[in-house]
C-alpha cells in the first residue's frame, strides 16, 4: 500500500515487526485527520516532491528559485552518480489532498564505511509551519532508516556530504549564494520539536575588496614564495588534465575533515559540467611547488543573481538572460580551499586565499561569501580572519539517536 491513511488502521504486520505506517498513525491521529504520508513512486510523486519549494517559498523575497530542469536531473539515475551508490527513499505529507511536506531517508555506504556504520542522513525537508506533518515526515524517514540498520540519524544533507549541508538557523536577512542551502526561520523549530538536538555549525563570511588584509599575510606571502610556492589560475584550455589534477586534490586535501567521503570520477565529472558554463578560470587556482600542485582554490561567481527573476525557468527568455548577464556577475563564493596535509605548516592556504582576494578585485566583484566551514576548523577560518572575512550566517547539522 502506497499512501498511509490517517484514521484507517493497517493490516496487522508480523508479530515484532517495526511498522512504519502503524507508528505514524499514532503520531497524526490525535491531531488532524486528512494528514497522509505517501512514499514517492510514481513520476506524478516525484513531479509534487520537485515542486513543493516553489509553492512553499512564494513572496519569500530572499529564496532564489533552482532550476527546474537541475531540480529534475538531481533524481535521475542516469544524470546524477551520486545517487547510484545511494540508498534513497522520498516521502511527501499531504493534507485534504495538497502537498505540505516533503522528506527524504538516505543512506551512504561510503560514509558508513569512513565514519559511522550506523549512521544515515534525512536531507531535502520543506514543509510548512506544521508541527504535525513535519513529525509525521521524520517518523516516515526514520522508520525506513531502521530497516535499513541507521540507529543515528543526521542532517540536513543534499544527498551527500559534498553538497548541501546544515539547516540556515541565522542569517536569514540576505539571498542565499550560489549552491548555498536556504530555508524558512521555522524549520529549525521543527527540527528540534522532531526531537534533534545540534551535532555540528557551519560559518558562512563575508568579504568584500575594501576590508584589507591583515599585515601578517604579506608577510606569509613572501615567506611562501622564498620556500618556492606559486600560485596559478587553471589553464581552460586542458580542461580535462586540470580537472583530473582538481579531483586528485580535492579527495586528498579533505581526507581527514569530519564526514567527507571521496567524490568518484564520475560525480566529480558531473559536478564540472554543471560549472562549465559559468565558472571564471581566474577564480580556480592552484598553489604549486617544485613544479607539483599541493593546494587549490575554488570560487564561482554567484550565478543566483542571475537567477532570482527567473523563476526557476529558462524559457523563453531564461537563456538569454543567463547568457548575457554571465560576466556582470559582481559577487562570488569561495567554496573549496584545499591544501595537501604535508604542505599545511607553509603558510599556502593564506597565500591561495590571498590570491583569490586579488583576482576577485581585478574580476570587479564587490562582494564575496566564504562558505561553509565546519565550526571547529579552526585554521581555516584564521586564514578567513586574516583576508578579513565576517562571519554572516550559520548554518546546523543536526542529529537523533534512535532506539535500538
Amino acid at each position: 500500500m502506497r499512501s498511509t491513511k490517517m484514521g484507517r488502521r493497517q493490516e496487522s504486520v508480523k508479530r515484532g515487526a517495526f511498522d512504519a505506517s502503524r507508528w505514524i498513525w499514532h503520531r497524526v491521529v490525535m491531531a488532524r485527520e486528512a494528514l497522509d504520508i505517501v512514499p514517492v513512486s510514481s513520476r506524478t510523486e516525484s513531479r509534487a516532491f520537485c515542486a513543493l519549494p516553489y509553492a512553499l517559498y512564494r513572496g519569500d523575497p530572499y529564496w532564489v528559485s533552482p532550476l527546474r530542469t537541475m531540480e529534475r536531473r538531481r533524481w535521475s539515475l542516469r544524470d546524477n552518480a551520486s545517487l547510484r551508490t545511494r540508498r534513497v527513499r522520498r516521502f511527501l505529507a499531504r493534507r485534504d489532498g495538497r502537498v505540505v511536506g516533503r522528506i527524504a531517508s538516505i543512506v551512504d555506504p561510503g560514509f558508513a564505511a569512513r565514519w559511522e556504520a550506523e549512521a544515515g542522513f534525512f536531507g531535502f525537508f520543506e514543509c510548512a509551519d506544521d508541527a504535525v506533518a513535519a513529525r509525521a515526515l521524520f517518523g516516515a524517514a526514520e522508520a525506513d532508516l531502521c530497516t535499513q540498520g541507521v540507529r543515528h540519524v543526521l542532517g540536513p544533507v543534499s544527498l551527500t556530504t559534498n553538497d548541501e549541508v546544515g539547516l540556515l538557523v541565522d542569517g536569514f536577512d540576505s539571498r542565499p549564494m550560489v549552491l548555498s542551502p536556504y530555508n524558512a526561520p521555522y524549520y529549525a523549530r521543527l527540527v528540534e520539536a522532531a526531537g534533534y538536538a545540534p551535532r555540528l555549525d557551519y560559518y558562512a563570511h563575508a568579504w568584500t575588496p575594501d576590508t584589507g588584509l591583515a599585515p601578517v599575510v604579506a608577510r606569509l606571502r613572501r615567506l611562501a614564495a622564498r620556500d618556492g610556492v606559486t600560485v596559478r589560475p587553471v589553464h581552460p584550455r586542458r580542461w580535462d588534465a586540470e580537472n583530473r589534477l582538481l579531483f586528485e586534490l580535492y579527495n586528498a586535501s579533505f581526507a581527514d575533515l569530519w564526514g567527507f567521503v571521496p567524490l568518484t570520477w564520475d560525480e566529480y565529472r558531473e559536478r564540472a559540467g554543471d560549472f562549465r558554463a559559468f565558472y571564471r578560470p581566474e577564480l580556480v587556482l592552484f598553489a604549486e611547488r617544485g613544479g607539483r600542485a599541493v593546494g587549490f582554490g575554488l570560487s564561482l561567481p554567484d550565478i543566483n543573481e542571475l537567477l532570482a527573476p527567473l523563476g526557476g525557468r529558462l524559457w523563453p527568455f531564461g537563456w538569454l538572460q543567463l547568457a548575457r548577464g554571465i560576466h556582470r556577475i559582481r559577487s562570488a563564493r569561495f567554496i573549496l580551499l584545499g591544501v595537501l596535509p604535508e604542505h599545511r605548516a607553509r603558510g599556502v592556504a593564506v597565500v591561495i586565499a590571498a590570491e583569490m582576494a586579488d583576482a576577485a578585485h581585478r574580476l570587479g566583484i564587490d562582494r564575496a561569501e566564504l562558505s561553509l566551514v565546519q565550526a571547529d576548523n579552526r585554521k581555516i577560518q584564521a586564514v578567513i580572519a586574516a583576508c578579513g572575512g565576517a562571519r554572516i550566517k550559520t548554518y546546523r547539522l543536526y542529529e537523533r539517536r534512535l532506539a535500538g
